[in-house]
């Protein structure tokens, strides 16, 4: 019998206990989750959950009225993110401006064998390849945590995918259907401007660990693909997302702040005032 993909079995819960369920029936968790994501909302209002497209960032769809939100959901401990070819993750660095020196950083600790390109004779554990790329490791994180890379890698990661014809997610929604924490692109961002993102050692761009998906040391090679993968985690994911939705709901993102917006009566005004609620009850009546 194959193992339980635990991941597939808490968002298929989630989907049955959302999916056309009156707004004002729902769990405290799960209503909190939608006024979160769509802000004020009707207790007698309809909400409906779809899944989202497959290998996209969604993992499922809210729909409330007239408005969607794309949710890409977690569960685990420490979250991977993202996987990755590196034969598409290299060349979309490249694209955003990481050079070739640290390009060939990432591939020389991706596949651990003193090879750019895998084809080295014997593969080391990351301690060994740590040791081995110290200080490459250390001028390469220099480069891969400015602000700017952070944020092209991290919504690639998190929240477009490599697919630019699809829905991004709109929020990262880290439990279950019980208990969970939600965070918006938005808050996000804002996140990510405010951190230091020189604190670890180990090769990072921002919260996002790379690491390789299968070095396969000291073992014979079952699956070639594997170790073509590149894999992208969030350490301590599930404290990050609560912190986040906590402490970046007060204020205007400064990138809104010469949006204008309507309030509830169609007025239009400058600079509002999100509510306590969050952004999404403001960025809803963004005029596009």
């Amino acid at each position: 019998m194959a193992p339980v993909n635990h991941g597939y079995r808490k968002e298929d819960e989630m989907k049955t206990f959302l999916n056309n369920k009156v707004a004002g029936t729902l769990s405290q968790n799960l209503r909190e989750l939608v006024i979160n994501l769509f802000g004020v909302v009707d207790p007698n209002g309809v909400v409906y959950c779809e899944d989202g497209i497959d290998f996209t960032k969604p993992d499922f769809v809210l729909s409330y009225l007239t408005k969607k939100r794309y949710v890409s959901m977690k569960s685990g401990r420490a979250d991977i993110c993202h996987t990755e070819m590196a034969n598409t993750f290299i060349p979309f660095l490249r694209s955003i401006g990481v050079s070739e020196e640290t390009l060939r950083t990432i591939l020389l600790h991706h596949y651990g064998d003193g090879t750019v390109n895998g084809t080295g004779k014997k593969r080391y554990d990351n301690r060994q390849v740590y040791e081995w790329l110290k200080d490459r490791i250390k001028k390469a994180n220099i480069e891969l945590n400015n602000l700017e890379i952070i944020h092209r890698v991290c919504d690639r990661a998190l929240f477009q995918g490599v697919r630019d014809d699809v829905p991004p997610a709109d929020a990262i929604y880290h439990g279950d259907y019980e208990h969970g924490s939600v965070a918006s692109r938005v808050q996000i961002e804002l996140y990510l401007d405010d951190k230091n993102w020189l604190y670890a050692e180990n090769l990072h761009c921002g919260p996002l660990f790379i690491r390789p998906h299968a070095r396969y040391v000291d073992v014979e090679i079952k699956k070639e693909i594997q170790r073509q993968k590149v894999v992208l985690y969030w350490p301590n994911m599930p404290k990050d997302i609560a912190y986040i939705s906590k402490h970046y709901n007060d204020y205007i993102p400064e990138k809104y702040m010469d949006i204008e917006c309507e309030d509830s009566n169609g007025i239009l005004m400058q600079k509002p005032k999100i509510p306590k609620r969050g952004l999404w009850s403001w960025l809803n009546k963004k005029k596009y």
